[in-house]
């Protein structure tokens, strides 16, 4: 059994030199991470031995926290299966600006031996993410009966799981509508915190403003998801803004060079002040005293 204890290394030395831990509580300021950084990121071991990668996050309408989807490809013969696991089991390495070789990474705090026996999937035949008794299962073997993932950033268990489970890489180019059923653009990526909650949502909107190419991010509160069609089986998102908001919402700018901005939490603060959206990492909604923006 997984315990507790395993869930405090974040501030303990890895043993490799150019990394630095950063442990996160509901208390303190998160760090975000772009998607597009994400996946496919490097996992490594708590003594920086290269576990895997990340191969998909599966994330949920509102506060409840996201899981991870993992390969570790012929490591231990594991082949090609896939793992999910709480987000909350996995632990945010930041960049070390006074090392040369330093990089943002992932680690898994669990020992090597028992990731042999991770419950699994075959990457063709992905299990329902909202099978209430799937995620109970992963849940109990990676944190115990009781998952601190659920109420890592709001102090709160949120709502049960519900069908409108989404996988990262499935999201990517969704239609978004306002409330009246006008397209106002496509999702592009998701900014996850180290808690696993998602942050903003990016939306391309310039075809509906008539400006061209514009990307602006959407604090993820703001989305609102349902279901339609003749089944009840289409996932529809829709926001409920102003054509003036989106014009003069802050601008996402891709590209590596950007990519610190884009996670600055000061810069996340602005975008959530300007869609009136109050920020979810503190009582206050503001940034507290102390802590830090992304590196």
């Amino acid at each position: 059994m997984v315990t507790n204890n395993l869930m405090g290394v974040a501030g303990a030395v890895l043993g490799l030199a150019t990394f630095t831990t950063v442990n996160m509580d509901a208390k303190t300021a998160p760090n975000i991470w772009l998607t597009t950084e994400l996946i496919g990121m490097k996992v490594v071991s708590q003594d920086g031995v290269g576990l895997g990668k990340i191969e998909d996050v599966v994330v949920h309408p509102g506060s409840r926290p996201a899981y991870a989807v993992l390969t570790f490809g012929e490591w231990h013969g594991m082949g090609d299966k896939h793992f999910a696991m709480p987000w909350s089991v996995l632990r945010t390495v930041q960049l070390d600006s006074t090392k040369k070789d330093s990089a943002r990474s992932l680690v898994l705090p669990l020992d090597r031996e028992r990731l042999k026996t991770a419950p699994g999937f075959d990457k063709n035949n992905w299990p329902s993410f909202a099978n209430a008794d799937w995620a109970k299962d992963i849940d109990v073997f990676y944190v115990g009966d009781s998952n601190p993932n659920l109420a890592a950033t709001t102090g709160v268990a949120p709502a049960p799981l519900t069908h409108l489970v989404w996988r990262v890489s499935e999201l990517k180019g969704v239609t978004v509508t306002n409330p009246d059923n006008v397209t106002l653009g496509d999702i592009q990526q998701l900014a996850i915190d180290g808690n696993g909650r998602v942050s903003y949502a990016t939306l391309s909107v310039g075809g509906f403003l008539g400006i061209g190419d514009r990307v602006v991010p959407i604090p993820w509160d703001m989305l609102k998801f349902s279901v339609g069609g003749d089944k009840s089986d289409k996932k529809l998102i829709s926001l409920a803004s102003t054509k003036k908001q989106l014009e003069q919402a802050p601008e996402f700018q891709s590209g590596k060079e950007h990519r610190a901005q884009m996670c600055d939490l000061k810069w996340v603060q602005r975008v959530y002040d300007h869609f009136s959206c109050p920020i979810y990492w503190t009582p206050s909604g503001a940034i507290e005293a102390g802590s830090g923006s992304a590196k």
